[in-house]
């Protein structure tokens, strides 16, 4: 509980909390998540907070601008159930209030084709491929959707070739050969399979470990540029309910300072690469 806060103010705190520490964790565990090295369970929980971390901070402004247009009623559980777990949908939502609000800011970012298929992939996990192992085990009839790890695997493939210049790869891809040879002899094939169900080669599957762990970072940089806009929203959603609030003589907060929970979306390219640790970084102790 919170002093200060009305009822529905304390449920936004509380929501804006899980929002934040969901993506923040989800941030660590695509830093340790990887391929053959019994570390695929990193991806799933990955997945899964980063997939509920952005659902909700999108409903945080989806809800607070419907208080905002509605004297600060808010919406049923019907309208926000409207959105399910349909993260596209919620972006796109978010995106036209940005414009409604004209929240401009300066953000040195332009979205791409990899953008998309991050938001994709989100939206595709959190609807469809949470449950893909089970709904596999019933048949090719119950799957929606390809496996989410080798969906995931494309996605780390081709945000590392695209920020990494040809030169850079062939040194690395050479010198994971030569460190091949020299600790396992001649390149073979492995117990693992590709997607398609053959053995993969020793070599491939050290090229794979490498890239997945050099596109991590990189992912987490086109998730925070995706969702910083969003931040901006939130601020400004933020700024016209303490306005509203003193017109109304409210004296209990109702809609939260967001600008609090979500500023890790402020860090930039450089920052976002060299940061081994999200969570603890930015979840400061409190102690009395």
């Amino acid at each position: 509980m919170y002093i200060g806060f009305d009822k529905i103010g304390r449920l936004l705190v509380q929501e804006s909390h899980l929002a934040k520490n969901a993506i923040l964790s989800g941030f660590d565990l695509l830093l340790k998540a990887n391929y053959f090295q019994d570390r695929e369970g990193y991806f799933y929980s990955a997945f899964f907070n980063i997939s509920i971390g952005m659902e909700r901070m999108l409903k945080l402004a989806v809800v607070t601008h419907h208080m905002l247009a509605d004297d600060y009623q808010p919406p049923s559980k019907g309208q926000l159930k409207g959105y399910g777990h349909r993260i596209n949908e919620l972006l796109e939502k978010c995106q036209s209030l940005i414009k409604l609000y004209a929240v401009e800011r300066s953000y040195n970012f332009q979205a791409n084709a990899v953008d998309s298929t991050l938001v994709r992939f989100f939206t595709d996990f959190a609807v469809f491929s949470r449950y893909f192992n089970f709904d596999a085990l019933r048949g090719s009839g119950e799957v929606k959707t390809r496996d989410p790890l080798f969906v995931w695997f494309d996605i780390a493939r081709a945000i590392y070739d695209e920020n990494t210049s040809f030169r850079t790869r062939e040194r690395a891809a050479e010198k994971i050969m030569n460190g091949m040879e020299e600790k396992f002899g001649a390149n073979s094939f492995t117990s693992y399979l590709s997607e398609d169900g053959h053995p993969m080669l020793l070599f491939d599957v050290l090229y794979a470990q490498y890239f997945v762990e050099k596109s991590a970072p990189l992912i987490i940089w086109r998730l925070v540029n995706i969702l910083r806009p969003v931040y901006f929203l939130l601020m400004e959603l933020t700024s016209i309910a303490v306005h509203y609030e003193n017109d109304k003589g409210i004296k209990q907060m109702v809609i939260p300072h967001y600008e609090d929970f979500f500023y890790f979306l402020l860090a930039d390219k450089k920052a976002i690469k060299e940061r081994k640790q999200w969570l603890k970084t930015f979840n400061s102790e409190c102690t009395y």
